[in-house]
């Protein structure tokens, strides 16, 4: 609002002086002798050259208020990616710790198919987190629940689902290399023991 305000004083003086000349001139007053027509349009010009000055000036302020504000929102939008990126990573250990309860809850209960899901749950989330967590607690549990399977085991189609989803996206993160062989022969001899109960 100021800035439209001084814009406008601006606009308005220079427009009263162009009128108080043009009168003055019109009217001959004080005796303007040696005012003529062209050092009338030279005053104008003159007057004109320095209101374009003073907009040219003020734009370029602006320009740099602008240009100040921008690099505090840029500043601001790498706070924020910060913080989105600290609250995934919480997050993401929440859900593994919980995974990783649940799977040792279901084991003691010897529900050793949804021990195997919770712990390949629990996994995923830690192989996504910037420094994996447990990563060998739960490959020896995997691999200990692998014992108590025995072949041919029923496993309901939405939890063989899940553990189908959670497989790829451990094989996706970025320390998958460091876990590859031990984790595929754990993951290969699930597969051989499981069946799909279609119900």
């Amino acid at each position: 609002m100021n800035k439209w305000s001084l814009a406008h004083i601006c606009a308005y003086i220079s427009l009263g002086i162009s009128i108080t000349l043009l009168v003055l001139w019109c009217c001959n007053v004080g005796g303007f002798t040696v005012v003529n027509l062209d050092s009338f349009v030279g005053v104008i010009v003159a007057l004109l050259a320095i209101v374009v000055t003073l907009a040219v000036g003020w734009q370029i302020y602006n320009s740099f208020e602008i240009k100040g504000k921008i690099e505090e929102l840029s500043a601001l939008k790498e706070i924020i990616n910060v913080q989105e990126k600290t609250i995934k990573q919480e997050t993401g250990k929440s859900q593994h710790l919980i995974s990783y309860i649940l799977g040792n809850e279901a084991y003691k209960e010897k529900r050793y198919l949804d021990a195997f899901r919770f712990l390949m749950s629990s996994l995923r989330y830690s192989m996504q987190l910037d420094s994996p967590l447990n990563v060998e607690s739960l490959l020896k549990g995997l691999e200990q629940i692998n014992k108590h399977i025995s072949k041919e085991t029923d496993f309901e189609p939405s939890k063989t689902e899940d553990i189908s989803a959670y497989n790829n996206d451990i094989k996706i993160s970025s320390g998958y290399n460091l876990i590859k062989d031990r984790y595929e022969e754990i993951y290969i001899n699930f597969n051989a023991k499981v069946k799909v109960d279609n119900g």
